[in-house]
């Protein structure tokens, strides 16, 4: 199978992450950013970091645009972050991936028809605070943009109350699918008067809108 041709634009901690990621599934990355040091800091990780003043369109232009499978944006400024895409767009990416930090932010990247647009800080925040909530996720698997499948183990507290009393879907954002028992026997789609059992271990869909404005 082809090697996916890959352009990072902004290679701060975000940026990063996704550079590592991508080096280990052996994906061909040009990454790059106006500063030398964090293009310096991947440049083992991809296979070119250049320097590029991404708000220099004349520079990103000279940039064979065209050749690449997928852009991901990842600057934070709404201006810098919108022109690049655009620019992305223009020249024939098929898949451009692009951060938002707002609502704003996020309808104007949907208005122009960006394929895929992330939020990582508001999906963290959603995270933690799920995380505060005692939800402990053992696993998580990502079907979609919106949607993860996720596998729980029941709390203490959790135990002798149902589905209904623990109002998983207003508390979390969650529709259990199915419970795992300790002696491997499955609940399909247990209804609102499920009551947790010990060892019980939840497989629901988690909707990462949930909480979103």
């Amino acid at each position: 199978m082809r090697k996916l041709n890959i352009l990072v634009i902004g290679l701060k901690t975000f940026g990063q992450s996704i550079v590592k990621q991508l080096y280990e599934y052996n994906c061909d990355v040009l990454a790059i950013d106006k500063d030398i040091d964090r293009v310096e800091e991947v440049a083992d990780y991809v296979t070119e970091a250049i320097q590029v003043d991404i708000k220099d369109t004349t520079e990103l232009k000279k940039i064979s645009l065209n050749n690449f499978d997928v852009a991901v944006i990842t600057m934070k400024d709404m201006g810098t972050n919108i022109m690049a895409s655009m620019l992305c767009m223009e020249a024939g990416i098929e898949k451009v991936i692009a951060r938002s930090t707002s609502n704003l932010h996020k309808k104007i990247l949907e208005k122009i028809g960006v394929s895929k647009i992330i939020s990582p800080d508001q999906e963290m925040g959603i995270r933690i605070a799920k995380g505060i909530m005692d939800v402990n996720v053992m696993e998580a698997i990502n079907i979609s943009e919106n949607y993860d499948i996720v596998e729980i183990k029941a709390q203490e507290k959790w135990i002798g109350k149902t589905l209904r009393e623990l109002k998983f879907r207003n508390q979390f954002g969650m529709n259990v699918l199915l419970v795992k028992k300790e002696n491997t026997k499955l609940t399909i789609s247990p209804n609102g008067d499920y009551e947790i059992e010990k060892g019980d271990r939840l497989v629901a869909i988690d909707d990462k809108n949930t909480g979103e404005d």
